[in-house]
């Protein structure tokens, strides 16, 4: 009897455990067809956004219109590829009236074109110039991985920006042009206008770099200040376990030790404008110009990061106090009061003690570290000004 009752019992445990397996493979299957369904779902989201990104970047012009839809008549708005210092580089060309004095325009950096941002923010500016929005030598359009790593020095981007000077003046038949650089770009600009100041009638500084040790160490010890005024336990943390590079660090300690920072330092409005805390507008801008290919979207970091490695050292071990103390052209700085990724207190002591036959320092109560795009109609208005 006894090995009877042990035979039923068993089986009825050996059954349940069958159906518990059953149950469980079930479920299984039930959970991988869920898992299969959610990374479908994904994937076709990402297939429709990079096919979305993909009809956006047809790589071409955007024309001028006027109020009718119509493209301007004696507009201009043209990407052209040119060969500056023996290496094929972009121009993007934007103008209402093709008759108008040209601004070559530097973007920022190293290796961050601006032309999304102006388009989003500033197309206002196409009204009284011809813009030259120049992707420089391994950025945004001009970036490419054969760009022989030796050319990217602070030396030849000088000698690309002359050329490129010379040439806007031929083409538009005008004696001199105007130099306009922001950020990285102020940096290259003040130095190709004392180098070559023949080919500018003036030059127009925003965000301006002159000695930038200096800025980023003023820049760090702002951002700790305001952590702790905030009382940001997250940002002071952070913050705290930086160590501010010495003057022979490398190209690695900079890297890393900005990439901490400058979010703090764009999270308390010292960053590319007083009012953004993050980095994702930056972003979309890019994504949704038409001037750009799916291609040249995708390499728009690469490109920036390739254009750091190497020309960052330049910026960094620069002092322009020591190198410049008189221009032979006019000379106008535009400062956001709460810029701290080139900080106002320098470029106004480099200001202060700068000789040239005219200058003016504006400064621009509710911007950070880009006034063009933040205080438009002021820095238009001003900038028209200078040039009548």
């Amino acid at each position: 009897m006894h090995n009877v009752c042990s035979y039923f019992k068993t089986g009825y445990v050996l059954q349940n455990n069958l159906k518990q397996a059953y149950k469980n493979e079930k479920n299984k299957k039930k959970i991988g067809k869920v898992f299969l369904y959610i990374v479908g779902g994904i994937l076709i989201i990402i297939l429709i956004l990079a096919i979305n990104l993909w009809i956006k970047s047809p790589g071409k012009a955007d024309p001028i219109t006027g109020l009718d839809g119509k493209m301007l008549a004696g507009s201009i708005s043209t990407i052209e590829k040119i060969m500056l210092g023996g290496q094929e580089q972009y121009l993007i060309i934007r103008g209402a009236d093709a008759a108008k004095p040209v601004m070559l325009f530097l973007h920022g950096g190293p290796g961050s074109p601006e032309y999304a941002f102006m388009k989003a923010t500033n197309r206002a500016i196409e009204n009284d110039f011809v813009m030259v929005y120049w992707e420089q030598r391994g950025a945004g359009k001009s970036y490419s991985k054969n760009i022989p790593a030796e050319s990217m020095n602070l030396a030849q981007f000088i000698s690309d920006t002359r050329e490129l000077s010379e040439y806007l003046a031929k083409r538009f038949n005008q004696e001199k042009i105007y130099l306009m650089g922001h950020s990285w770009g102020s940096f290259l600009g003040i130095l190709t206008a004392y180098e070559y100041p023949e080919l500018f009638h003036a030059y127009f500084g925003i965000g301006q770099v002159c000695y930038q040790y200096k800025g980023e160490y003023i820049s760090f010890e702002w951002t700790k200040e305001q952590a702790l005024k905030q009382n940001n336990q997250k940002a002071i943390n952070a913050l705290s376990k930086l160590t501010f590079p010495d003057s022979l660090a490398g190209i690695d300690v900079w890297q890393k030790f900005l990439m901490n920072e400058r979010n703090y330092v764009t999270q308390f409005g010292g960053g590319v404008t007083h009012e953004m805390t993050g980095m994702w507008p930056v972003v979309k801008m890019i994504l949704n110009i038409k001037e750009y290919t799916f291609k040249e979207k995708m390499n728009f970091m690469p490109g920036s990061l390739f254009s750091f490695k190497y020309l960052w050292p330049d910026v960094i071990n620069k002092n322009l106090f020591n190198d410049i103390d008189s221009m032979q052209v006019p000379v106008y700085i535009f400062q956001g009061k709460y810029d701290y990724q080139t900080p106002y207190s320098v470029a106004k002591d480099f200001y202060d003690q700068l000789k040239a036959p005219r200058k003016e320092f504006f400064t621009f109560e509710n911007s950070a570290h880009s006034p063009i795009m933040e205080e438009v109609e002021k820095f238009n208005s001003i900038v028209l000004g200078k040039t009548r």
